[in-house]
């Protein structure tokens, strides 16, 4: 048994993974005790109105998750070609995207007012205040991009626990110590990061990349073509992990929108428990591309092998003990939620399996699965815009909708691996 641990680890998929899901039980656990926190010291409806900035926030992040991936594609090749050019390139990027950020928290600035309006946000500074983390962010993600595409797995996994660590610090100190309530909270969301972006030089520079060529200054522009996929891609994941949240926040009221923020709060434990999985998957992955063989497959078997083995034990204990779940997590005032965490729970689990599945294509560049989510998007926006009188009836529209994707992502797999198995037997 121990010699079979051994050999395991070993395997610098396993041992990547291992490293990385460890690293993300600990920082789940620091970015949950912040959910407690919060739930005992501000009221529902502020609870509320942190989950709506959590959820923008994650929207506007859609432009980091597109740099990310597209750098961690490019300098995953190019650790295996070209590895001189990966600190110019991501020099350039660093560069480019610090004017990105600084446009972009201009644009929140100027039109927080509609904002706080469409989020029913009550106190206006706090959109704003939680946006200021765009002054760094973006480098911190060039960064983490060029850790994660070089497997740097176990620098990534430390970079990702400062960032718990410094939300759960800050919420401590401006919500319990100094009590600022939403205001302090929108704070921690600012500043959570920035111990992690400090380090992250530091990080790069022990990884002793080749110096770059004299004169050499990469093309940004070769990469638009595959940044167009993945901002598609993005737009659509972040739309699947955000939206029902908004719809909430918009159509029902205060005290009902806490209540399912806490709901997300727990389901999304399942989520983050299989986090992990396509961060060490994607750079193997993109490596691949070019390759013909089955080996694509069984790096996704080993993904949704390791991703069942931690999500599905994380669902049982949700289902099964509802009540003490949310004793734990968020609190006694929230034990009106446990009829729906069940389904809630099965609900989070379709949506690991989908980002599993959905970043095999991504990371192959195929846009068959991304029509797939598309189909999907406009499915829950049909059902959602129709059917939202309660939290059962989105719960049910989220079921079918990441469920039924899920399903038509395996199909389409089952398809190209048919043929890729017919295509080996042919030239054996």
């Amino acid at each position: 048994m121990k010699l079979n641990f051994r050999q395991s680890l070993s395997d610098k998929f396993i041992r990547g993974t291992f490293w990385l899901t460890a690293v993300s039980f600990i920082s789940s656990a620091f970015n949950y005790f912040v959910h407690p926190i919060l739930t005992r010291h501000l009221t529902i409806a502020e609870y509320g109105d942190f989950q709506a900035l959590l959820s923008f926030a994650t929207i506007i992040g859609i432009i980091g998750a597109v740099v990310a991936t597209v750098l961690t594609k490019e300098i995953s090749l190019l650790n295996t070609a070209r590895p001189e050019e990966i600190n110019a390139l991501r020099r350039r990027a660093s560069s480019r995207l610090l004017f990105v950020g600084l446009a972009v928290l201009a644009l929140i600035i100027i039109f927080s007012g509609p904002l706080n309006n469409l989020f029913k946000i009550s106190e206006p500074a706090v959109l704003v205040i939680s946006s200021l983390s765009l002054l760094y962010i973006f480098s911190l993600v060039v960064n983490r991009a060029t850790l994660t595409g070089v497997q740097a797995f176990s620098a990534l996994s430390l970079s990702n626990l400062l960032d718990a660590v410094g939300r759960l610090a800050l919420v401590i100190l401006l919500v319990v110590i100094f009590p600022w309530g939403l205001l302090g909270a929108a704070y921690s969301l600012s500043f959570a990061s920035l111990a992690a972006f400090l380090i992250s030089f530091w990080q790069i520079k022990k990884l002793k990349l080749p110096a770059a060529v004299a004169g050499f200054k990469p093309s940004l522009r070769t990469m638009w073509r595959y940044a167009l996929l993945v901002l598609w891609f993005t737009a659509l994941y972040q739309f699947f992990y955000n939206f029902d949240m908004l719809l909430v926040k918009s159509f029902f009221s205060p005290e009902e929108a806490g209540l399912y923020g806490a709901l997300l709060t727990i389901g999304r434990i399942i989520y983050f428990v299989g986090g992990s999985i396509p961060l060490v998957m994607f750079p193997v992955l993109a490596g691949l591309q070019g390759d013909k063989s089955s080996r694509r497959y069984k790096v996704l078997g080993k993904s949704l092998l390791l991703m069942s083995g931690l999500t599905i034990p994380a669902y049982l204990i949700i289902s099964l003990w509802p009540e003490f779940i949310i004793r734990i997590v968020v609190g006694v005032k929230y034990l009106s939620i446990a009829p729906y965490l069940p389904g809630f729970a099965l609900v989070m689990l379709f949506l690991t399996l989908l980002m599993v599945l959905s970043q095999y294509f991504l990371a192959l560049a195929k846009r068959r699965g991304l029509v797939v989510l598309t189909l999907a998007a406009l499915g829950e926006i049909i059902l959602l815009m129709f059917w939202h009188d309660n939290i059962f009836e989105i719960i049910r529209s989220l079921g079918l909708v990441f469920g039924g994707a899920s399903l038509a992502l395996i199909i389409l797999l089952v398809s190209d691996f048919r043929r890729a198995r017919a295509l080996e037997r042919k030239y054996e």
